[in-house]
C-alpha cells in the first residue's frame, strides 16, 4: 500500500522542487537536485520507501495525477454542538458573511447543510471535541 501524504506534506514537496528548479534551473534527473531534495526533506519523509511518490509529486507533468492518487483528501463534516440552546434547539456551525459561526435552527424550519473540515473548524477558533460531527460523502 502506498503512503498517503497530507495536503501540507504535498505542498512542501511541490514548493521545495519548484524553488530548486527556479533558483538552480534543475530538472528532475539532475543529480544535484536529488541531493538537495534529500537534504531538504530528509527529516520529514521516508525518502527510501516513498521516493517514487515524491518524484511523481515533484514532476509537473504527473503532479495532478499524483495528488489525486497519493494525497489524502480532508473529509468534510456537519458540526452540531453537543449541547442545545436554552430553547432546546440544536446549535450548528454555519457560514455567515464569510465567517464560521454558531447558529440555532428551529427543528421544523431547516436542517443544517454547512460542511467543514476539522482544520477549518480549528482555524475558526472552535474546539472540535465540543461538537458531534457527521461525515459527508
Amino acid at each position: 500500500m502506498t503512503k498517503k501524504f497530507t495536503e501540507k506534506e504535498y505542498q512542501k514537496i511541490v514548493d521545495c522542487f519548484d524553488r530548486f528548479k527556479k533558483d538552480y534551473n534543475m530538472g528532475l534527473l539532475n543529480n544535484s537536485l536529488v541531493y538537495l531534495i534529500q537534504e531538504e526533506l530528509f527529516n520529514d519523509f521516508d525518502l527510501i520507501n516513498d521516493w517514487p511518490e515524491i518524484v511523481a509529486i515533484m514532476n509537473p507533468i504527473t503532479r495532478d495525477e499524483a495528488k489525486e492518487k497519493y494525497v489524502e483528501k480532508e473529509k468534510k463534516y456537519y458540526w452540531r454542538y453537543k449541547k442545545t440552546n436554552r430553547y432546546g434547539h440544536d446549535i450548528y456551525l454555519e457560514t455567515y458573511e464569510g465567517l464560521i459561526t454558531l447558529s440555532a435552527y428551529k427543528d421544523e424550519v431547516v436542517k443544517y447543510d454547512e460542511k467543514f473540515t476539522e482544520k477549518e473548524v480549528i482555524e475558526a477558533g472552535y474546539n472540535p471535541d465540543m461538537y458531534e460531527k457527521e461525515e459527508v460523502e
